[in-house]
C-alpha cells in the first residue's frame, strides 16, 4: 500500500470512529440535570421558590408550596444532588430571570453536602459555564459511575403521576430494609467526624451569594427512618450533631434558617409513607412541607 493510500485509510478509520462516537453520544440518555435546566429555560416566569437537594427533595411539590406560601416554585432537586448542582441551578435561574430575588428550600442529609461534581453536569454547556465560576471550590474526585437518574418531570420540576397508599407488603419491605441498616450500624458504629473545611467551601460560597442578593435560604435536614434514627441516637448521632453544630456557627456570618426534620414524629410523619428506608414518599413530604413552612421564620412566606 502506498503512503497516500495508508494516510487515506487512516483518515477514514478516524472519521469512522468519530461518527460512531458522535452517534453514541447522541443516543445517550439525558440526565435529570440537563432535563431540569431545560425546564427552567422554558418557564415564562421566574420561580419564587427554588427547591434544591438530592433525590430526597424530589418529592417536594411546588404546587403544595404555593398553596402554603402563595409563591410559585420549581423543583431543581436531582438524584445525587449536592453543592455544585445547587450552585448551577441557582446561577442559571438568576441569569434566566435577572433582577428577581427568590426564596430557596435546600434539602440536605447529615454531612450536609459535597463539592464533587457529577460528570454529566460538567458535560452540559450550562453546567460548564457556572462550574467555572467556582472551580477552586470543586473536588477533583468524580462520581464513578454516575447515579442513574429519572428524566420525566412535570414543567415545574416535580415528579409526574399520582401516588397510591403503600401496600402492607411494601411497608414490610421498607421495615426490613431499615432493620438491615440498623444491623449494619451495630456492626460498624458511627463515630464523630469533623466537618472538612474544603468540602464546605462551595456550601458557604452559596450562602454568601444568596445573602448578597438579599435572599435568606431555608436548609432542611432530611428525615431518617425511625428505627435507624433511634439506633443513631445511641451513639449521639455524630454526623448530624457535627453538621448542626457547624451550621450554628455559620449564623455569625450568614443569614439562613435551619429546619431539622430528621425525626418524623416532630412533623407528623408516619413510618409507612416511605418509598424506601431513606426516602419519604409524597404523602410524608406534604406533611413535612407544612412543618417546614410553619418553622421557616417567614423565609418562605
Amino acid at each position: 500500500m502506498t503512503a497516500a493510500r495508508s494516510i487515506r485509510a487512516l483518515l477514514l478509520l478516524v472519521l469512522g470512529l468519530a461518527v460512531v462516537a458522535t452517534s453514541a453520544a447522541s443516543t445517550a440518555p439525558p440526565t435529570d440535570r440537563s432535563v431540569k435546566l431545560d425546564l427552567i429555560a422554558r418557564l415564562k416566569h421566574g420561580p419564587e421558590i427554588l427547591i434544591l437537594g438530592d433525590s430526597r427533595g424530589r418529592q417536594a411539590e411546588p404546587s403544595v408550596l404555593q398553596q402554603l406560601t402563595g409563591h410559585t416554585g420549581f423543583n431543581a432537586a436531582v438524584t445525587g444532588g449536592s453543592a455544585p448542582d445547587a450552585w448551577v441551578f441557582t446561577r442559571y435561574a438568576a441569569d434566566r430571570f435577572p433582577g428577581r430575588r427568590r426564596r430557596y428550600l435546600w434539602f440536605v442529609s447529615a454531612g450536609l453536602t459535597t463539592n464533587i461534581v457529577d460528570p454529566r453536569l460538567r458535560a452540559d454547556p450550562r453546567g460548564q459555564r457556572y462550574l467555572r465560576e467556582v472551580a477552586p471550590y470543586l473536588s477533583t474526585q468524580s462520581v464513578n459511575p454516575p447515579w442513574a437518574t429519572d428524566t420525566r418531570y412535570e414543567p415545574d420540576g416535580s415528579l409526574p403521576g399520582t401516588q397510591s397508599p403503600p401496600s402492607p407488603a411494601h411497608v414490610a419491605k421498607v421495615k426490613a430494609e431499615a432493620a438491615r441498616a440498623v444491623a449494619q450500624l451495630r456492626q460498624h458504629p458511627p463515630s464523630a467526624t469533623p466537618v472538612d473545611p474544603a468540602r464546605v467551601q462551595l456550601f458557604e460560597h452559596l450562602l454568601a451569594y444568596w445573602n448578597s442578593r438579599g435572599e435568606r435560604p431555608v436548609i432542611v435536614l432530611n428525615p431518617v427512618y425511625p428505627t435507624i434514627l433511634a439506633e443513631l441516637a445511641k451513639y449521639g448521632n455524630p454526623l448530624a450533631t457535627a453538621s448542626l453544630d457547624y451550621l450554628a456557627g455559620l449564623h455569625q456570618r450568614y443569614d439562613f434558617v435551619v429546619v431539622d426534620c430528621q425525626d418524623i414524629h416532630r412533623w407528623g410523619g408516619t413510618d409507612s409513607d416511605w418509598t424506601n428506608d431513606s426516602h419519604v414518599n409524597r404523602a410524608n413530604m406534604r406533611r413535612m412541607l407544612r412543618y417546614i413552612v410553619a418553622h421557616s421564620d417567614h423565609a418562605l412566606g
